[in-house]
């Protein structure tokens, strides 16, 4: 079960005694219970510790206790927020309000209903880290389908535009991506980098052409986005262990002794 961290905030030190030995901290999931006497230690603790409850005087020398909250409020601090005082003030009440201060308790604080107050913080704590935790999830699965999407959008300009200049930066304009987030996604879905995938297919077309045409092999070159013949053939040779001319000539005796037989 998660267990939380308090901060009490007290310039008394009978009074931050006493909430410590009233309430059975055990029982309501607490791991530890840190102590401040003023406005700046209790800045500095939750600078340096991880806080889920502040339970505070509201009136203290150097700082109060509003103040305190203030702070937490205007440098976006994860907590919950509970105020006790000695006098029932109508502004503070107001002002712990639009704060949104978790609960109001007055002095002597009934420690029962402390122990309640924060129990109550710790399901609102519990309940907004799994809100959390599920809206993490979602934009995970959106972001992985929209990366999928992307490839996709990528294969098929490939595929529809194999005799351009096919660049990094002209690819991930088509998907307005960053170039190199496209590229990390792209070998992490198809298993082969951007620049390898765009030669496999270039080959595979010019094995369809050398195959099915009579186009020279400078004229399919061009088509597969190769300008020059003799680089097609040298890439061409290295891929596939024989030049295209012989690669031409082996698909036709190939279709030849099919026939025959």
């Amino acid at each position: 079960m998660r267990k939380f961290n308090i901060l009490l905030v007290d310039d008394e030190e009978l009074a931050i005694r006493g909430i410590e030995q009233g309430v059975c901290w055990e029982k309501i999931n607490v791991d530890r219970v840190y102590k401040a006497h003023s406005k700046d230690t209790a800045v500095r603790m939750i600078e340096t510790y991880d806080i889920d409850i502040i339970i505070s005087d509201i009136e203290m020398p150097n700082g109060n206790g509003l103040e305190l909250i203030r702070w937490v409020r205007s440098n976006r601090r994860k907590s919950m927020n509970i105020f006790y005082t000695g006098h029932a003030e109508f502004s503070y009440a107001q002002e712990a309000i639009r704060l949104g201060v978790e609960d109001y308790l007055l002095k002597p604080i009934p420690y029962e209903e402390l122990e309640r107050t924060i129990l109550r913080a710790e399901e609102k704590i519990s309940g907004g880290e799994s809100r959390e935790a599920i809206e993490e999830i979602w934009s995970e699965v959106a972001r992985e389908e929209d990366d999928v999407s992307s490839v996709e959008a990528v294969k098929k300009f490939i595929q529809e535009n194999l005799a351009e200049d096919l660049q990094r930066d002209t690819l991930a304009a088509v998907v307005h991506m960053n170039p190199a987030y496209l590229s990390r996604m792209f070998k992490k879905q198809e298993g082969v980098s951007l620049s390898e995938y765009i030669m496999q297919k270039r080959i595979t077309v010019a094995k369809q052409l050398l195959h099915r045409t009579n186009l020279p092999v400078s004229t399919i070159a061009d088509r597969v986005g190769i300008s020059f013949a003799t680089y097609f053939n040298k890439l061409f040779k290295e891929r596939e262990s024989m030049s295209p001319l012989q690669y031409r000539e082996m698909m036709k005796n190939t279709e030849k002794d099919s026939h025959n037989i």
